[in-house]
C-alpha cells in the first residue's frame, strides 16, 4: 500500500501544543499581525497544509523524522514539569530540575528551526519558497553546530524557572522565544538577539504555567539565577510581550485575558534582507526583527535606525532635549544617544579596518567555539 501525505502538518508539535491546551483541549489562538483571537482544539492549531514537503524529498520524510522525536520528547517534557513540581515540594534539587532542561536542549533547537517563524525566513525574498525546507535542514542536520549551540546555552547562561499559577503564558510560532538585554550593535548576518551571544534571553516554553529561562545579561529583578521564579500580573505581561514578539503570524494560550492583555504591544515587523558588496562581490543575509526587552533599548533603536539620532549629535548636555520632552539632554535622551554614537563610531572602524570578504562581522559571543559556529552560513 502507498503511503499517504500527512496533509496538516504541525509547525509547533502537538505534544507541546497540550501542554497549552485547557481541560476541553482548546487554545485560544491569535492571529498576531490583525488580532483576531478564537478557540480551536490544539490539534487543529499551528499547523500547515504540507508544511516539510517538497518534490525532492521523500513523501512524509521531515515530517517523520520530527515524529520520532516528537515520541520520545513529549514525555521527557511531561517529567521536566513534574520535576519542577518536586522540586517546588522540597522532593528534589532545583539542580536536577537545569539537569533534565539541559539533557534536552539540543531537541529544543530543532523545535525552533522547525518552527514557522523560522520557515518565515528562510523563505524571504526567495523566489522558491520550496527552499526554505532545505534551509532548515541544513540547521538541524547539522549536529555540530546544534551540538555547539546547546552547550554555549546550557554551560555559559544563567538558568531560572518562571511561573505563571494561573497559566498565563503565551507560545510563540517561533516555539522558544528570545531578547535582547542590550543593543550590541547593526550587524550585517544576525540580530541583536541571536543565541549564543552576550545579553541575550531565552524563554524555552514547557506549559501555560512554566517557562524555561536561559540568559546571559541583565535581566529583570523577578528573575532570580538558580530557583523558582513566581510572577506577578505585571511581570507575566512583560514576558508575554517579548514571546508574542516573536511571533509573525500566530500566538496561543489557554487565557483568553492573558493575549489580550498584550495583544495591542505587538509590533508588525517582517524580516529583512541585508546586502554587502563591491569588486564584483555582493553577499546578503536575512535578519530576523529585532526584540528588545527593555523600553530604553526600543526607543534608541528607533533613534538609530530611523537615523533621528543625528538631530541630538551637537547637542550639550545642559541644552534642552531635541525630543520635545523640555528637559534638558542630561536627564532626557543622553544614554540613548551615547549608545547611537558609540554604535556609529563601532561601524565606522569596521568599514575602515575590514575588506569586503570580512563584512559579515560576528559579535563575539559566549565562547570562541561559538562564535565560529554562528559564522556558518
Amino acid at each position: 500500500m502507498n503511503e499517504q501525505y500527512v496533509v496538516n502538518q504541525h509547525y509547533i508539535s502537538q505534544c507541546l501544543l497540550k501542554q497549552f491546551a485547557n481541560s476541553k483541549n482548546q487554545v485560544i489562538e491569535t492571529l498576531v499581525e490583525v488580532g483576531k483571537t478564537y478557540p480551536t482544539n490544539y490539534k487543529n492549531s499551528m499547523v500547515e497544509r504540507f508544511t516539510y514537503e517538497h518534490p525532492v524529498l521523500g513523501k512524509n520524510r521531515v515530517e517523520r523524522y520530527f515524529q520520532r522525536i516528537e515520541d520520545y520528547f513529549g514525555p521527557a517534557v511531561e517529567v521536566i514539569i513534574k520535576t519542577i513540581e518536586k522540586s517546588k515540594d522540597g522532593n528534589c534539587s532545583f539542580s536536577d530540575v537545569k539537569q533534565q532542561v539541559s539533557k534536552y536542549m539540543r531537541e529544543f533547537l530543532i523545535f525552533y528551526y522547525r518552527s514557522r517563524a523560522l520557515l518565515t525566513e528562510f523563505e524571504f525574498e526567495r523566489t522558491d519558497k520550496g527552499d526554505r525546507v532545505f534551509l532548515m535542514l541544513e540547521k538541524i542536520m547539522n549536529s555540530q553546530y546544534i551540538k555547539g549551540l546547546s552547550n554555549t546555552v546550557t554551560q555559559y547562561y544563567d538558568f531560572a524557572i518562571i511561573e505563571s499559577e494561573n497559566n498565563e503564558f503565551l507560545l510563540s510560532d517561533q516555539y522558544l522565544s528570545t531578547a535582547a538585554l542590550a543593543i550590541k550593535n547593526r550587524f550585517f548576518n544576525m540580530s541583536n538577539r541571536h543565541i549564543g551571544l552576550r545579553d541575550v534571553m531565552l524563554l524555552l516554553p514547557l506549559s501555560g504555567k512554566f517557562y524555561a529561562v536561559f540568559y546571559n545579561g541583565q535581566v529583570p529583578q523577578y528573575i532570580s539565577s538558580a530557583r523558582m521564579n513566581t510572577l506577578n500580573r505585571d511581570e507575566i505581561d512583560e514576558i508575554n510581550e517579548v514571546i508574542i514578539n516573536n511571533s509573525y503570524i500566530k500566538c496561543v494560550t489557554n487565557n483568553r485575558e492573558a493575549i489580550e492583555r498584550v495583544a495591542y504591544k505587538f509590533v508588525y515587523e517582517s524580516p529583512s534582507a541585508t546586502y554587502a558588496g563591491g569588486n564584483g562581490t555582493v553577499m546578503g543575509a536575512t535578519l530576523k526583527k529585532e526584540v528588545f526587552f527593555y523600553g530604553r533599548d526600543k526607543r534608541t533603536w528607533q533613534l538609530f535606525t530611523e537615523n533621528e539620532w543625528t538631530q541630538f549629535r551637537d547637542l550639550k548636555r545642559n541644552d534642552m532635549c531635541a525630543c520635545g520632552s523640555g528637559k534638558k539632554f542630561k536627564k532626557c535622551c543622553v544614554e540613548n544617544i551615547n549608545i547611537c554614537k558609540r554604535m556609529y563610531e563601532d561601524i565606522v572602524y569596521k568599514h575602515q579596518n575590514y575588506q569586503i570578504a570580512d563584512t559579515a562581522i560576528v559579535e563575539k559571543s559566549i565562547t570562541e567555539f561559538a562564535s565560529k559556529e554562528l559564522k556558518k552560513p
